[in-house]
């Protein structure tokens, strides 16, 4: 557990969500675990920060306005293919077209798992 929690501190985290409530849960709850956390509202915002940042690890929704998740997704492994990116999304019909995604969750979230995913992801 503490070879996890020293791997994990490393990270920096770029979470991509509209929802606020949502966004700042993951947010809080990286910042406890996590060297650098990075938010954004939508697709073109993360897309932005991913650029200037160089994050480790994406963690996404998929449905947000100006640029959806799949598009921005599409981008990010065009410029950084090992970059891992997560999805976490509410609409489970859309979570199984998201091919370029390395994991898949539905809210939701269980952030036992989420934290266990960007752990097994970046090492």
């Amino acid at each position: 557990m503490k070879e996890k929690l020293e791997a994990l501190h490393k990270l920096n985290v770029l979470i991509v969500e509209d929802g606020n409530d949502i966004r700042e849960v993951m947010s809080t709850t990286f910042n406890k675990i996590s060297n650098h956390v990075w938010d954004a509202v939508d697709g073109q915002e993360g897309l932005s920060k991913f650029k200037e940042m160089k994050p480790d690890v994406v963690i996404t929704d998929l449905r947000m306005p100006n640029m959806n998740g799949n598009e921005m997704i599409e981008q990010i492994k065009e410029m950084s293919p090992n970059t891992p990116v997560i999805v976490v999304s509410g609409h489970g019909r859309i979570i199984k077209a998201t091919p370029k995604a390395d994991v898949v969750m539905e809210k939701p979230i269980k952030f036992d798992k989420l934290v266990n995913y960007v752990y097994d992801l970046t090492r």
